[in-house]
């Protein structure tokens, strides 16, 4: 099932539950908005847009949810500016940040995929993260 692309709340619920995850109200809410469509967002972000549909949920309610949605492989977490930043894409790929606009975007041309540092050969590589800083064309 492409993670990407999760629309209807029955399947919503099959994957947390494939994940170890119960389908609360507030784990539906989260997933809801970000296994729809690729995102990247900050926990703020996830809070922000989420209390207008659950007005009673908690900043540490989105803070756990989106740490259970990473540990069990649903989230891939990356920094920025100091800032946590939640992506929606677990394939294996870098981003670009525009410092003007903010805007941040998934990149996979081939040399960012699949090569590790020398010093890495021997580890056994679970994820890696790369941040491009520079200017989108609309920027530029």
């Amino acid at each position: 099932m492409n993670m990407n692309s999760i629309t209807d709340s029955e399947s919503i619920k099959t994957v947390l539950r494939s994940h170890g995850l119960r389908a609360t109200p507030q784990r539906m809410a989260v997933a809801e908005l970000l296994l729809a469509k690729p995102s990247h967002v900050t926990a703020y972000d996830v809070y922000e847009t989420i209390r207008q549909k659950l007005p009673a949920i908690s900043p540490n309610t989105i803070y756990l949810t989106l740490a259970h949605f990473e540990n069990r492989g649903l989230l891939r977490r990356f920094r920025i500016h100091g800032k946590s930043v939640f992506d929606s894409n677990t394939t294996r790929h870098d981003h670009g940040y525009c410092t003007v606009c903010g805007k941040i975007a998934d990149l996979f041309s081939p040399p960012a995929a699949g090569h590790s540092p020398e010093e890495m050969s021997d580890w056994e590589v679970l994820s890696e993260s790369r941040v491009w800083y520079g200017k989108c064309p609309n920027c530029a």
